[in-house]
């Protein structure tokens, strides 16, 4: 793997660098996800302007065919202004799913808009009781009655799914243990929506069917298991890297605190203890970030049982880094490290989201060891 960046690699992070620092502060997160949609509007126009949700679209379906390590490097610089944003439930997780659906003209005709920005698109598969998407039983089921599939179920944790112009609802149509993936437009009748707030603002949506009827061209994947997993994968490597990229802004404005606070006419930065401290984080900080390279780099070679187990060791480390990291950084903050004004305690309520989100550490834990045998 080249750890070298090139030109194209270079313009993405310096751009994405450049817009996170004019446009983003612990104000304008804190306005956004107060709005109805739970993010600002603008800037994910602004995303699909700059190209960013074409990135991971492949050039066959209209987008840009960035890689893996492209759409990382752009996460890691959005995880550090800790945008609001769906890019990891629509620009990486819909949008890879709806790649592995049949040419068709709306189905690309939805993809044009999604990596515009015209159109948002999230998954709807998690089930109450289930324990993530990995791991969720489908209940909801579709019947195909005529030239209309009829659809009842539940669906739990939809993330924007209020905002969502579309839901690709899993649903299954056979016996059998797969599912199918439905594209529901937002405002179908037979669908009751209700929504809360997760603890970093975030909106979520959980959905009721009831005798939900879609034409047969809503029906957009027949088996979609295997895809729905190479999604989720892809999807928790760049929620990692953004992560990361907080992970690493974390720091810094504590560090940048240390300097300046003054305790027994000497700075915090002074103190040997602090600075070991400072270190320790340095050191989770580089080993999420090796886990976060060897996942990428399995990525490449293409081997699904590696990815897999990469995927889920990086999520691991990644979360145990984070909590380490967001927990040290209000520890050496004070008590304005947990108040609504200190951009820490923002930081520390996305870390606890990342680590439930997609699947919590115990869980990837144990897939990760599970494939290891």
């Amino acid at each position: 793997m080249d750890f070298n960046l090139s030109n194209e690699q270079q313009m993405i992070v310096d751009t994405a660098k450049r817009y996170v620092r004019e446009h983003y502060g612990v104000e304008a997160r804190r306005n956004a996800s107060k709005s109805s949609k739970g993010f600002s509007a603008e800037h994910w126009n602004t995303f699909g302007e700059l190209g960013w949700l074409l990135l991971p679209i492949s050039e066959d379906n209209g987008g840009l065919g960035g890689s893996m390590v492209d759409v990382a490097l752009l996460a890691e610089e959005l995880g550090r202004g800790l945008v609001s944003e769906p890019f990891v439930d629509a620009a990486i997780l819909a949008s890879n799913l709806l790649a592995h659906a049949l040419p068709s003209q709306a189905r690309d005709g939805l993809l044009e808009r999604m990596g515009s920005g015209d159109a948002l698109v999230v998954l709807a598969h998690m089930e109450p009781g289930g324990r993530c998407e990995y791991d969720t039983e489908v209940t909801t089921s579709a019947v195909l009655e005529g030239d209309t599939w009829r659809i009842s179920g539940t669906k739990h944790f939809v993330a924007y799914g209020t905002a969502a112009d579309y839901w690709l609802l899993s649903a299954k149509i056979t016996d059998g243990n797969d599912f199918a993936l439905f594209l529901v437009p937002k405002g179908s009748d037979g669908v009751t929506v209700a929504t809360h707030r997760l603890i970093d603002g975030t909106l979520v949506a959980d959905l009721r069917m009831t005798d939900l009827n879609l034409p047969t061209s809503a029906l957009l994947i027949e088996c979609a298991e295997s895809a729905l997993i190479e999604s989720l994968d892809r999807a928790v490597v760049t929620a990692t890297a953004i992560a990361l990229g907080a992970m690493e802004a974390v720091m810094a404005m504590t560090s940048e605190y240390l300097k300046t606070r003054v305790q027994y006419g000497r700075t915090l930065a002074s103190f040997q203890a602090l600075q070991h401290r400072m270190a320790e984080m340095f050191v989770e900080i580089n080993q999420a970030r090796a886990m976060l390279y060897s996942t990428l780099a399995a990525f490449e070679r293409g081997d699904g049982t590696e990815r897999s187990r990469a995927v889920s060791g990086a999520k691991v480390i990644a979360t145990r880094a984070y909590n380490f990291i967001a927990g040290e950084s209000i520890q050496l903050h004070g008590g304005i490290g947990v108040t609504e004004e200190c951009a820490v305690s923002h930081y520390y309520k996305s870390m606890l989201v990342y680590d439930k989100r997609l699947g919590d550490q115990d869980f990837h834990l144990k897939r990760a060891r599970t494939r290891a045998t």
